[in-house]
């Protein structure tokens, strides 16, 4: 578990820049639009400063309207960057100018009017100024706030920044996945050598051997030669497919007086595998040392973390289809089936990683409304289900200290004549008096 263990801590470090890179690009990509958006805005302005001066002299010395003055617009037009209508009006009647034909401007019957919408802005540019032998004559024009070639390279770098970032989480997955088949591969090997060196001790593989092995003898359902005493077939059981250990898990000994390992093989009420076969959670034993190494991840992204215990109230439940039955609401429930444990003969204790203690209580109360209203035939009659807990609360806290703290109130729970819910809540400054005076204590 040691190799897995480290390889978990890489994923979660890669996991944990693929997101920062995501974000980074993302937001960084969202400020560039901004501004890019916001200079446009101030490029529009000085435009058509520029533009309605051109409208006002180029009255004087080319004609208002006539064909070289509006050749003099259009070409003002065609070489702005961000201008995309032109309107002027005068006593005569509206002329137009349009970048590009039919999509800057509509007509409400015979008068044109600025398209509104993504893109373009709510309110044109208007100006009125004078020329000789005119009366109102306007300038109104409508622009561009938002730049496609712009848009498309802000979009292209952030894409190849999520790909790449992408490409090292589906790397690192594929190195993990690896990781685990290797591990698990070596195992079954060492367990057909451990188990050949078993044989030949009890001498089932020694030439005085007279068991027929011919292929109609051997039971292929259970993955054994079948010897024809019945007794002795019916003392090997398969061994259940959640139960296999992976290699690093194993521990070797040498027998006295020879060179040949032995494995220790865990006893029936021992933790084999990850889950429990009775409730499949995670055995008792490893609800500390899980505990221990998310306490110390939540440490250093100062997270929160609660860690929670419950039982029910009435001493005398002991079904284990009803034990099941909780324990599958549990996990469908909480989610994180590997944060969730077993406790005692009908408790269940759950790891709430970034969970504060308000936030712990209301999930706990949920939780409890949940599986009365989904198994009511299971609880009827039934004294309900009682919930103590604690949270690190920015403690540098171990996790016995925690489990202490979550099962003292898991028993103040029981102890209420009404099933409860009760959170521990600790005093943070006392608690650091507490390590002080503990820390100078053992000094002295």
């Amino acid at each position: 578990m040691a190799g897995s263990g480290r390889m978990w801590r890489i994923s979660t470090v890669i996991a944990a820049l693929c997101i920062t890179v995501y974000v980074i690009a993302i937001g960084s990509g969202s400020i560039q639009m901004l501004n890019n958006m916001n200079e446009r805005r101030s490029l529009a302005a000085r435009e058509f400063h520029d533009l309605v001066d051109l409208a006002a002299t180029a009255s004087v010395s080319l004609g208002f309207m006539n064909e070289a003055y509006q050749d003099a617009i259009r070409d003002h037009l065609n070489f702005s960057q961000t201008l995309m209508g032109i309107i002027i009006t005068g006593s005569s009647g509206e002329y137009t100018f349009e970048r590009y034909g039919g999509n800057t401007i509509v007509w409400s019957g015979t008068l044109p009017r600025f398209r509104t919408g993504t893109g373009y802005p709510s309110e044109p540019f208007h100006r009125a100024i004078r020329v000789e032998g005119q009366r109102n004559v306007t300038v109104q024009a409508t622009y561009s706030y938002f730049d496609n070639a712009f848009f498309l390279s802000v979009l292209r770098n952030t894409l190849l920044a999520v790909l790449v970032a992408l490409t090292v989480a589906f790397i690192t997955l594929l190195i993990e996945m690896s990781l685990r088949n290797r591990s698990y591969y070596a195992y079954e090997d060492q367990r057909d050598i451990i188990n050949d060196k078993e044989d030949e001790r009890s001498g089932l593989g020694s030439e005085d051997n007279s068991f027929d092995t011919s292929f109609a003898d051997i039971d292929f359902s259970l993955g054994i030669e079948n010897t024809g005493d019945d007794d002795f077939a019916s003392s090997f059981k398969e061994e259940p497919d959640d139960l296999i250990l992976p290699f690093e898990d194993l521990e070797f000994f040498t027998k006295a007086g020879s060179d040949d390992p032995l494995i220790d093989l865990p006893l029936e009420d021992e933790p084999l595998g990850l889950f429990s076969p009775k409730s499949n959670l995670g055995w008792e034993s490893y609800a500390a040392q899980r505990l221990e190494s998310e306490l110390h991840r939540c440490a250093s992204f100062e997270q929160d973390l609660v860690f929670l215990a419950m039982e029910f109230k009435d001493d005398n439940i002991n079904d284990p289809v009803l034990y099941r039955q909780f324990a599958d609401e549990a996990v469908n429930f909480f989610t994180l089936k590997d944060l969730i444990f077993e406790r005692g003969e009908m408790g269940i204790s759950v790891i709430l990683p970034n969970t504060d203690l308000e936030q712990g209580m209301n999930i706990c109360e949920e939780f409890r409304s949940m599986v009365i209203d989904k198994l009511p035939e299971s609880f009827y009659g039934r004294i309900g289900l009682c919930i103590g807990l604690s949270s690190r609360s920015g403690r540098l806290i171990g996790s016995d200290r925690l489990m202490l703290e979550a099962f003292t109130a898991l028993e103040k729970a029981l102890e209420d004549p009404d099933p409860s819910i009760i959170g521990f809540k600790s005093d943070l400054d006392r608690y650091r008096e507490f390590i002080k005076r503990s820390s100078f204590a053992r000094e002295v």
